[in-house]
C-alpha cells in the first residue's frame, strides 16, 4: 500500500435513479466496490479506502437513503435489505467489470454478500463486522408479530429518536467529537463522515440518512444472509472485533467455521473498526 490516490466524487445511473459515492481511479488495478454501515456513507471510509487505492480501482457507494444518493427512501416500505442488494447488483451490472472484490461493513457486509449470490463476476468478498444475526430473527421478521417487535429493538428506538438538524456543520462536528461513540475514531474520520453525512436543509444542515429511514433499516430483518453466504461463488473472509459491540459472536462464528470461512480478529477495536483502525481494516480487505 504505497502512494495513495486522491478520491473524486462520482455518480451512477441505475434503474430507479442515481447513486452517488467516491472513486479512487486506478484503472489498471482490479475493481473493488465498498458498502458502508447503517446511518453512515462512503465518505466515512475515505481513510481506510485510501490505504487500498494503489491496490484496487475503488468504487465506494452511498446506499439508498444515505449520503448523496437520491434513490427513493420510504421507511414505511422497507422490510428487508434486499432493496439495498438489488441497487448494488444493478450498480455492478452498469459498471460492467469482471473479477470484483466486494467489501462491506456491518449492513454493507450483508448487502454485498446478498448482491453477490449467484453472480459469476465476483472473485472475493471481504466482510467487516457483518450483521450476522441468528436465523430466528429473519423468521420472526416474516411474521405479523414483527410489527410489534421491530420498533422496540434498542437500535431502532435509538435511531428513531436521533437529533437530525442543526444550525451549522461546525455545531455537529463539535457535538459529535464529544460523544463516546466517536472518541476512538482515528483523526479526521468524524469530519470525513459528516462531509456527506450532512446535507443542507433550510437555514441549517440535517443528517443525510433521516432517522426514520435509519430506524427502518435497523428493523428490517427479513433477510437471508446465511442463504447468500452459501450461494456465493467468491471467496469470503470476515474481520471480527473481540468486543461486546461485535455483530459476529457465538452461533455466527460457528456457522462461518462450518462453511469454511476464515475469521480474522482485530484487537482493541469495536464494531466500528474501520473508523478506529482504518489501516488494519484496509490490510484485511487487501489480503488474499
Amino acid at each position: 500500500m504505497s502512494t495513495e490516490i486522491e478520491p473524486v466524487r462520482f455518480s451512477l445511473e441505475i434503474p430507479g435513479g442515481e447513486m452517488a459515492g467516491w472513486r479512487w481511479v486506478n484503472e489498471d488495478a482490479p475493481p473493488l466496490l465498498f458498502c458502508h454501515a447503517t446511518g453512515f456513507c462512503a465518505s466515512a471510509y475515505k481513510k481506510m479506502l485510501g490505504h487500498l487505492s494503489s491496490r484496487f480501482d475503488i468504487y465506494a457507494l452511498d446506499m439508498r437513503g444515505h449520503g448523496r444518493t437520491t434513490l427513493p427512501a420510504d421507511p414505511t416500505r422497507l422490510h428487508s435489505w434486499n432493496v439495498y442488494a438489488r441497487d448494488i447488483a444493478n450498480a455492478i451490472d452498469v459498471l460492467d467489470r469482471k473479477d470484483w472484490t466486494l467489501a462491506g461493513h456491518s449492513l454493507g457486509g450483508v448487502v454485498v454478500t446478498t448482491a453477490a449470490a449467484e453472480r459469476n463476476d465476483v472473485s472475493a468478498i471481504r466482510l467487516i463486522e457483518p450483521v450476522a444475526i441468528p436465523p430466528y430473527y429473519p423468521l420472526a421478521a416474516h411474521t405479523p408479530l414483527w410489527r410489534l417487535i421491530g420498533p422496540g429493538l434498542p437500535m431502532v428506538k435509538q435511531a428513531a429518536s436521533r437529533r437530525s438538524q442543526w444550525p451549522q456543520r461546525e455545531d455537529v462536528l463539535k457535538s459529535y467529537q464529544r460523544k463516546a461513540l466517536f472518541r476512538r475514531w482515528a483523526d479526521g474520520i468524524v469530519a470525513d463522515y459528516l462531509e456527506d453525512g450532512l446535507v443542507e436543509a433550510g437555514e441549517g444542515v440535517a443528517l443525510s440518512c433521516a432517522p426514520p429511514w435509519e430506524a427502518a433499516t435497523f428493523a428490517a430483518h427479513a433477510n437471508d444472509f446465511w442463504g447468500a453466504v452459501r450461494a456465493v461463488e467468491g471467496h469470503i473472509s470476515v474481520l471480527v472485533a473481540d468486543d461486546r459491540s461485535s455483530t459476529v459472536w457465538g452461533e455466527a462464528r460457528r456457522r462461518f467455521a462450518k462453511y469454511g470461512i476464515p475469521l480474522t480478529h482485530i484487537p482493541d477495536a469495536t464494531h466500528l473498526a474501520p473508523m478506529e483502525k482504518p489501516e488494519i481494516a484496509a490490510q484485511f480487505v487487501a489480503s488474499s
